[in-house]
């Protein structure tokens, strides 16, 4: 899997370890507890002067609170946050806040040893989230670039904006734009897909073909229903993806139809935790050879 090359973007990895296959079983290694814990501190930008005091975040026009780390997540409304997070408003001083307040909040019931398995349908749809805004940044979107009505920079002519002012051939692999990409009118949300053939599956489809605010939801999931995929590693890394079996059977299966590297990706992970193969491994073997 080629790797992004040095450029001045900000291609840092999403923080988020992969403990949902451990089963929240946290580290043994004190040295290595107060190392993430340093992290931790550096990236949330909250603190407090006492254990004894709390943490506040504003979601709408509520206030969450958590007070030790062993109560953290027992007083905190997780599906209301991962829900005020705008995907489409990467600019957003909220959405970052939530998404800074989630990472500590989770992190810190895992170094606590108070995992919350009930937690874990809206930790993958949060984790969904803040990929496919962390591809916003890659690709230098601004929240204007995002909206309702905007078009996708691949496929416009003329000089690109300042901000994009950088060689596409320097972007992570899986989000250089396809030729279909290039040729097609389409809202950039689609450019945040880091599956090139799934991107083309939806161009070939037609956009106006489907819903697209469905297909949205059932990615990331609601709240009576998991996430359609689960993001493990660096956003723009399709082998760091997997798709869910509910979702691969679904009417919107078509979505991921010849997206081989995700097949082979969702095998793997799904291995680690001890789970058969969703894709025929006969198939997926096939792209190992040259």
């Amino acid at each position: 899997m080629a790797q992004p090359s040095e450029s001045p973007l900000d291609l840092h990895p999403l923080p988020l370890p992969c403990f949902l296959a451990e089963n929240w079983q946290g580290i043994g290694n004190a040295h290595e507890r107060r190392r993430i814990q340093n992290r931790i501190n550096q990236r949330a930008r909250i603190s407090t002067d006492s254990p004894s005091h709390a943490s506040v975040i504003t979601v709408g026009s509520d206030l969450v609170l958590g007070r030790s780390q062993t109560a953290l997540g027992q007083q905190v409304d997780f599906d209301k946050i991962v829900k005020e997070i705008d995907i489409f408003d990467p600019e957003s001083w909220e959405s970052h806040s939530l998404v800074r307040a989630f990472e500590t909040l989770i992190y810190n019931n895992w170094l606590a040893r108070a995992p919350r398995p009930a937690l874990l349908p809206n930790l993958v749809r949060f984790n969904l989230a803040r990929a496919m805004m962390a591809n916003a940044k890659v690709l230098g979107l601004t929240s204007r670039q995002l909206d309702d009505e905007a078009v996708s920079y691949f496929n416009m002519t003329g000089p690109w904006p300042p901000n994009q002012n950088f060689e596409i051939c320097r972007l992570p692999s899986e989000l250089q734009p396809t030729d279909l990409q290039r040729r097609t009118l389409h809202h950039p949300w689609v450019d945040l897909l880091p599956i090139p053939h799934m991107r083309d599956n939806l161009l070939r489809r037609g956009m106006e073909c489907f819903d697209e605010d469905e297909l949205c939801h059932v990615m990331i999931g609601r709240e009576d229903s998991n996430a359609g995929f689960i993001v493990w590693s660096e956003p723009w890394d399709s082998f760091g993806w997997e798709v869910s079996e509910a979702f691969a059977r679904s009417s919107w299966g078509w979505t991921i139809a010849g997206c081989w590297e995700l097949y082979r990706s969702t095998n793997r992970w799904r291995a680690r935790r001890g789970e058969p193969p969703l894709f025929h491994p006969a198939v997926t073997s096939t792209l190992d050879t040259p």
